[in-house]
């Protein structure tokens, strides 16, 4: 599950340097866009990938409740957290 939360934050801090070299190189705003879409669907991929990881305890999905999409440290149906495996107690 960290991997994937991981795999989601990796998308999303390449965005702004992905957009920065794009410009440079085509100095231009539609020039740049099959790049910003590209990235756009990355992006929508991974956040299939990281809201559809399931939780071990309680076997939900860990991050939906209905269609609620939250990225929190706890388990939306059990409350496990997130690092319960490294044996840490909250």
């Amino acid at each position: 599950m960290r991997k994937r939360r991981w795999c989601l934050w990796i998308v999303l801090i390449v965005y702004l340097p992905t957009m920065y070299v794009t410009q440079r190189i085509t100095h231009s705003f539609s020039g740049s866009m099959p790049v910003f879409f590209a990235w756009f669907a990355v992006l929508l991929c991974v956040m299939f990938y990281s809201a559809t990881a399931r939780c071990p305890r309680c076997r939900n999905y860990y991050h939906m409740q209905g269609m609620a999409l939250l990225y929190l440290r706890k388990c939306l149906h059990c409350q496990l957290p997130l690092n319960a495996d490294k044996g840490d107690s909250f």
